[in-house]
């Protein structure tokens, strides 16, 4: 099978980014002939040649099949259907999907033939927008290398970096975004009452940008900065050690569609805490994987972590080897190699009514 699959910058960090590339490298192992395309960062020249770049790939190369990894990139796919009868699928992931606006951008979600996506929340998503889509919405949740992610002893020079030795770390490793609704703010309105007890805690902040929350909680409670590191961007090959320092791994998000760091939490064996709703709860097993609190909830948030910091939660939260192999047992590479492969099996058969991929 030949297929172009059309998607922002893949090179960038982020969950999006690396759901395409690992879908990117899943669909080479199953045999497919695959054509990227992405759209670069920029202006109207840019926009002008990824549209020229992606009709002449297809005019050249005449795929089976466009895979589009964005709902923005869809009115394209819309196109090459009527210009060359093309079939599409589309990729789509949780926040974008109440953006489903606009004739254009509607009627190519309508005319996909198949709506990857990529937890229960994010199909719930996509039928309040397009309530008649059921039988054509695959469910492809995200997947963690448990070669890169695993339990590893404490890097010694990150922890001397940043003040850990003989602390509990809660940890945070997500960009800070105004826009955004990640949560570390509330993990800091949190931070006093977890201090009332476990008064040696430290909260290791990891990722690149700004939240002017955040700032504001600071601003409000400067008391709080002895017990708070901000370390920056992580660099790829520096996560796994991030996670490797942690107790416990929190991070309150809404409107998440999956939340890949949980996964990636969870194969280095460090317990978590997300938010009880969105497509945290499912992604976490309903809590078999981890905590839920519900994400406004500053109270509960500040329990969940003591009750992990003072190990009164579950017990098998606390099993390192046993936390990994689940995670990995439901979202490891393998998982993920064998979703593909039966997604592009159906689509090669034709064999898309009633079926999806968990």
């Amino acid at each position: 099978m030949k297929i172009l699959f059309i998607a922002g910058d893949v090179s960038l960090i982020g969950g999006i980014e690396k759901y395409n590339r690992d879908f990117l490298a899943a669909l080479e192992k199953t045999g497919a002939q695959v054509l990227l395309v992405t759209r670069k960062k920029g202006g109207l020249r840019a926009k002008i040649s990824f549209v020229f770049r992606v009709l002449w790939s297809f005019a050249r190369q005449r795929p089976d099949l466009v895979c589009c990894a964005h709902v923005n990139f869809a009115p394209l796919c819309l196109a090459l259907s009527h210009l060359f009868n093309a079939r599409y699928i589309l990729a789509l992931y949780g926040i974008e999907i109440p953006g489903i606006s606009g004739w254009f951008k509607r009627k190519a979600a309508t005319r996909a033939e198949l709506l990857v996506t990529i937890s229960e929340y994010a199909r719930s998503l996509i039928l309040e927008q397009l309530p008649d889509s059921g039988d054509r919405i695959y469910l492809l949740p995200s997947s963690v290398d448990g070669n890169v992610f695993k339990i590893k002893d404490k890097n010694g020079l990150l922890e001397a970096r940043h003040g850990l030795s003989g602390r509990p770390v809660i940890l945070s490793l997500a960009r800070l975004s105004t826009s955004e609704h990640k949560g570390q703010d509330r993990v800091l309105r949190s931070l006093p009452l977890v201090l009332e007890q476990v008064p040696d805690a430290i909260y290791l902040v990891v990722g690149g940008g700004s939240d002017e929350r955040v700032d504001a909680v600071l601003r409000e409670h400067p008391e709080l900065r002895p017990s708070v590191v901000f370390a920056g961007a992580a660099a790829d090959d520096q996560r796994v050690d991030y996670y490797n320092l942690a107790d416990v791994y929190v991070l309150p998000s809404k409107f998440e569609g999956f939340g890949i760091v949980f996964i990636e939490a969870l194969a280095c064996g460090v317990p978590v805490v997300a938010s009880a709703g969105y497509g945290c709860r499912a992604g976490l097993l309903e809590g078999e994987l981890g905590l839920l609190a519900p994400p406004d909830d500053v109270p509960a948030i500040a329990k969940a972590i003591v009750a992990i910091l003072k190990k009164t939660a579950p017990p098998q939260l606390f099993e390192r080897q046993g936390l990994r192999q689940k995670t990995l047992a439901m979202y490891g590479m393998d998982k993920w190699n064998e979703r593909v492969d039966s997604l592009v099996k159906r689509l090669a058969f034709g064999k898309l009514k009633n079926q999806v991929g968990f």
